[in-house]
């Protein structure tokens, strides 16, 4: 992998969702950021302001989280949420779906709540945990999601074991190459990455970033 700090600085998106950061450690983390030319960012609603007041004219997409981990976002506030994120800066929307929908063969549901979040005009990307779901409503989820022109897939959200290899293999079987699809959890080595990488994903996000980019000064 030729020149690996150049090629990951956009491949690898920093997390930083933790609502018991302090200031001391939320600016560090907006140093680095910069330090490390990060390109992609996935933060919550709160911290999006802070982000555009401390970043100023830095380039980097930030993405904001919505109705993430819980899926608890009922679907008369997307909307707004939406807009909000908007309105603060954010360059990208993550949404958790709300699953229970496909177990009550609510199919149309589940999409109708996907093409709401889509009005915002804003690229989505679709946050999913294999591991929480029965095989056929996570072939269902990715499959709404991409007739819906959904082109960006999270998979992990942080809870419940890593994506290995053999899950990145059956995603892309049924995503297909040509789409984006990130990797979250539990990932904290640069071995990791490379692995992940080496299989087909797009790209990893992760709140350790600054260990990772550690390493790769090292090497």
């Amino acid at each position: 992998m030729p020149n690996i700090e150049y090629e990951l600085h956009k491949k690898i998106h920093a997390i930083i969702i933790n609502p018991y950061l302090t200031w001391e450690d939320f600016c560090l983390n907006c140093d680095l950021i910069k330090k490390y030319n990060i390109k992609n960012i996935s933060t919550s609603l709160n911290y999006l302001d802070d982000f555009k007041n401390l970043l100023g004219n830095y380039s980097a997409n930030i993405n904001a989280l919505i109705s993430y981990p819980l899926a608890d976002l009922p679907v008369t506030f997307i909307e707004e949420l939406v807009c909000f994120a908007k309105d603060k800066g954010a360059t990208g929307i993550e949404y958790t779906p709300n699953f229970i929908n496909l177990s009550k063969r609510n199919l149309e549901t589940f999409a109708a709540e996907i093409e709401q979040v889509k009005l915002s005009g804003l690229p989505i990307s679709i946050i999913i945990n294999k591991s929480k779901l029965q095989e056929d409503f996570f072939s269902n989820a990715i499959e709404i999601s991409l007739e819906l022109g959904i082109k960006n897939f999270q998979f992990g959200d942080g809870f419940g074991p890593p994506i290995t290899l053999n899950d990145v293999a059956e995603i892309l079987k049924i995503t297909g190459s040509q789409n984006q699809i990130k990797v979250v959890g539990g990932i904290k080595k640069l071995t990791q990455v490379i692995d992940l990488f080496d299989s087909g994903i797009t790209s990893v996000g992760t709140s350790n970033f600054c260990e990772i980019f550690q390493e790769i000064k090292v090497i």
